[in-house]
């Protein structure tokens, strides 16, 4: 019986030890989850992307089309996404070193700024005999032109104009300049914001992000993150939410109090978006050649995955329809799905934390006690009762001693 019980006891000592192992190891797994997607990246070998040279990226959501700005080729390189597998289509000529993009789904048009300090105005309307092709050039500016923003609400075309230290709006309905903001500053990434009518626009040499009313065209509010040096801009209306791209990180501002918040988990970047219609910001992270890649935040800021890109990969874009991201890399083009890979949420982590620091303890606790308790035990001590009891009968033996020398032995 007590080998039985020695058994019993070795076994749930062991138990308990492999439980708190488990509990490490499910602890590990719960804080770290999946900060990066790696694993689960989709490549596409396309020739063509893999030798470009890139800064913005859009997509056409209802065409399922990607459009990249190639400074090698003097155009806008299209990619199919409706499938499964990516394919290139084609290169639309533009005449000069395209820098920005921005597409008007309701007008069937995109936008390619032109580093010499225009706009180029291309058809995508399907039906159209002059489809995918430049059927207009905006001069904007005499110097440069750099990234754009598209407002469906004022049918406004936002460019940026880098060292001239403006923004230009061009109407959409027109093709003409109407408008000219100045910054006083170097600007970067114009963002129109629905929810306010008012223009956003980072200047990374004030470590600031401009608020410029468009009916006066002044600077009304900024919004200063110390050592940002912000470029990239997006928005969340719904929220009144920006996220920019700072030099070795990424800043949160909320435009209503003007409190903002800096994260490295993405290490700074070039160009970021929001797609409304996943509710997503994007961050094209664009350093060397080991250490570039692409971040994905949720509406509210909150980091959801990150994976490894090529250093060409200045932005990324998001298919509504699959959920998938898609960015350049050595190869041509990757994607992935952010949802397959979220870091877990957060009471999740924290009993992660937990388990991976209580439970071993407890099992060491609970294999001590059996420990001990399977070891042999020395008898126990006499009793109050035994003793009392060898008390009283040394006592009757004393007392017979004494009556036998003094009356003398019992006979018989």
């Amino acid at each position: 019986m007590r080998s039985w019980a020695k058994l019993v006891s070795g076994f749930t000592a062991i138990a308990s030890m492999g439980a708190a192992g488990a509990a490490v190891v499910a602890g590990s797994v719960l804080l770290s989850a999946c900060t990066s997607c790696d694993s689960i990246v989709r490549q596409t070998a396309l020739p063509v992307l893999a030798t470009g040279n890139f800064d913005a990226v859009v997509a056409d959501q209802a065409q399922h089309r990607i459009y990249f700005a190639d400074q090698a080729t003097h155009g806008v390189d299209v990619v199919d996404i409706s499938t499964v597998s990516p394919r290139f289509v084609g290169i639309i000529d533009v005449g000069g070193a395209t820098k920005g993009l921005a597409y008007a789904p309701d007008r069937h048009r995109l936008y390619a700024s032109i580093e010499s300090g225009a706009v180029a105005v291309i058809n995508m309307d399907p039906a159209s005999a002059r489809y995918m092709h430049m059927i207009d050039q905006v001069a904007v500016d005499q110097t440069q032109a750099d990234l754009l923003d598209y407002s469906p609400n004022t049918h406004m075309l936002y460019v940026g104009t880098g060292h001239t230290n403006g923004v230009v709006a061009m109407d959409a309905n027109t093709d003409n300049v109407v408008s000219r903001y100045d910054a006083k500053s170097a600007v970067e990434q114009p963002r129109y914001n629905p929810a306010d009518g008012n223009l956003y626009v980072t200047t990374p040499g004030e470590d600031s992000v401009l608020q410029i009313s468009t009916d006066t065209g002044k600077v009304t509010r900024t919004y200063t993150i110390r050592h940002c040096h912000p470029t990239g801009l997006a928005i969340n209306p719904n929220r009144q939410l920006a996220m920019v791209a700072c030099r070795s990180s990424t800043g949160l501002i909320n435009l209503r109090t003007g409190a903002n918040e800096v994260s490295r988990i993405v290490a700074g970047g070039d160009i970021v978006s929001y797609d409304a219609g996943a509710d997503r910001f994007l961050v094209g992270s664009s350093h060397g050649a080991t250490d570039s890649s692409v971040g994905v935040f949720d509406g509210d800021g909150q980091f959801l995955a990150q994976v490894k890109t090529s250093d060409s990969a200045h932005g990324a874009v998001i298919d509504d329809a699959t959920g998938r991201v898609y960015a350049l890399s050595a190869v041509g083009l990757l994607s992935f799905s952010p949802s397959a890979c979220a870091p877990p949420p957060g009471w999740l982590a924290l009993v992660g934390g937990i388990l991976m620091y209580t439970l071993p303890l407890a099992a060491l606790g609970v294999f001590l006690v059996l420990y001990a308790r399977r070891r042999p035990r020395a008898p126990h001590g006499p009793t109050w009762e035994d003793l009392r009891a060898d008390d009283l009968a040394a006592e009757r033996e004393r007392i017979r001693d004494l009556e036998d020398a003094i009356y003398g032995p019992e006979s018989g």
